[in-house]
């Protein structure tokens, strides 16, 4: 173990570990996603954990990054090492799942042909839940944390892009999982799709709200990062929660469209 390694607290550790893990899983199903030409509902076996993988690693590396910002006391406490804990836990138990019914040419998502999948898919909801609380309980340690090492504005980004990324994720994800398909309507057999996203052209598709609810987690703390770099602290407090409103806004207009029957090219006028 290295150096900067040990001076991280075990929370971070978990974190950090679970980031470069996921990201050599990811080197991995690339080779098999090139190898193996099998599909699941006309995309390959892979694809999905291939998503899975590189998203949750950012996600994970995130997190370790502005764990370590906090105060002593905070960044060694056992609240956030149970959160860690958990969260980790429950990738491990997801993405075995993922890969494994990959390999087996079967659907790990919306799938309740079976007792058995219909326990996992529900066991699967709950580890997403946790995944994504995470970021939710750092943000909030960050609103508490009197001693946290960030500006006002980037203090504000991370705990708006923390908490708000994870109640669009959870209100997109759940809408989705209840009605057991991506989709708001039906797609033509050998439709076009995105490419490597996969989200439909044709109809509703839930995804791309998805993905914007889940990438507030960086993608506003990252924004004020950036503005309070080149703008007075009022300046960049004032873009801190512009962005967070576009955002939020872009995040629910996808999500509308994608109720509406509407594909993602035809992005709705707010």
């Amino acid at each position: 173990m290295t150096a900067p390694f040990q001076r991280l607290t075990l929370t971070e550790q978990l974190w950090w570990a679970t980031a470069a893990i996921l990201a050599a899983m990811f080197a991995a199903t690339l080779v098999a996603f090139w190898l193996d030409r099998r599909v699941i509902d006309g995309a390959s076996v892979w694809a999905k954990p291939l998503k899975f993988e590189v998203s949750l690693a950012l996600h994970f590396a995130t997190l370790a990054l502005i764990a370590h910002v906090l105060s002593p006391t905070w960044r060694g406490g056992a609240f956030l090492l149970i959160i860690a804990g958990l969260s980790v836990l429950s990738t491990a138990f997801e993405m075995a799942y993922i890969l494994v019914q990959a390999g087996r040419q079967q659907a790990s998502h919306f799938n309740l042909s079976t007792p058995f999948y219909a326990a996992m898919y529900a066991l699967m909801a709950l580890g997403a839940v946790m995944i994504i609380f995470a970021a939710a309980a750092l943000g909030a340690a960050v609103a508490l944390d009197g001693k946290v090492a960030l500006t006002p504005p980037v203090r504000l980004a991370v705990v708006l892009g923390l908490i708000g990324g994870t109640i669009l994720t959870l209100v997109v994800a759940f809408t989705m999982g209840g009605r057991l398909n991506h989709h708001v309507g039906v797609e033509p057999a050998g439709t076009a799709r995105m490419a490597f996203t996969g989200w439909s052209l044709q109809v509703g598709d839930f995804r791309p709200a998805h993905f914007f609810a889940t990438h507030m987690i960086q993608a506003v703390p990252l924004g004020g990062l950036l503005a309070a770099r080149v703008l007075p602290a009022p300046a960049a407090t004032a873009a801190v929660l512009s962005l967070t409103l576009v955002w939020t806004a872009l995040t629910l207009g996808l999500f509308r469209q994608a109720l509406s029957g509407r594909p993602f090219v035809a992005l709705p006028g707010f």
